[in-house]
């Protein structure tokens, strides 16, 4: 027997835990005589059991921020507001002028508490960006590379780089919401950004042309973002 769950079909067990994750009563009156006794799965077990992303994706959709933050223990290590202002329509078509704070925050995992395994690195850090969507108020929760973070915002020359450095102690929340968008349009030759929900729109200076896929740093997206809804 499969089990679809938002359009994604799982295992029959598997399948059963996430349900329970899902719902508080039994949705489905096949498994009415068992459902007190399904034990819910685990964000350790949605990492380490679940292969496929789409399945992962439904399973921590199902199992909710509130929950994966209560299991793995995050430590807070950042956290940034940036006043914005934006142009929106109102019920009545007319466009007003919003000024709103948006905050983000950075934390820390040790990847004991996720159940990773990485056996000649002893308790690792892994890293995520907390974040809000502006027009439904939905949080997100978006795991991030610090060291890849501290990369792209790292303006020196000669650059070295060490795996045994801690970068998550060296990068800022905004740095980290930024390295989440990834463009083909070299620095410097941005116009400007527009973010609409998830969807990002980059529009670049007239002329230039496209360049090598990288990740947006904290100063493209404070000094080009100039519109959001």
């Amino acid at each position: 027997m499969k089990i679809i769950i938002n359009n994604i079909e799982f295992g029959y067990d598997i399948g059963c835990r996430i349900l329970k994750l899902k719902y508080d009563t039994c949705p489905i009156k096949e498994l009415e005589d068992i459902w007190e006794d399904i034990v819910p799965m685990t964000f350790k077990e949605i990492a380490n059991q679940i292969k496929n992303l789409e399945q992962r994706r439904v399973a921590i959709g199902c199992l909710g921020i509130d929950n994966i933050v209560k299991e793995v223990r995050p430590i807070l290590i950042d956290k940034k507001t940036i006043k914005k202002q934006t142009t929106w329509v109102d019920d009545n078509g007319k466009l007003i002028n919003k000024k709103f704070n948006d905050t983000y925050e950075l934390y820390e995992v040790s990847e004991t508490d996720l159940g990773v395994e990485n056996g000649w690195r002893k308790n690792s850090k892994v890293h995520y960006v907390r974040c809000k969507d502006t027009s439904t108020d939905r949080e997100y929760l978006i795991w991030v590379n610090a060291e890849d973070v501290f990369r792209a915002n790292d303006e020196r020359e000669n650059r070295w780089y060490s795996s045994s450095e801690d970068y998550g102690q060296k990068i800022n929340a905004i740095q980290a919401v930024a390295w989440t968008i990834q463009t083909d349009i070299n620095k410097g030759d941005i116009d400007k950004i527009v973010r609409q929900g998830d969807c990002i729109m980059i529009k670049k200076k007239n002329g230039v042309k496209g360049g090598e896929t990288r990740h947006l740093t904290e100063k493209e997206y404070r000094e080009l973002l100039v519109l959001e809804s």
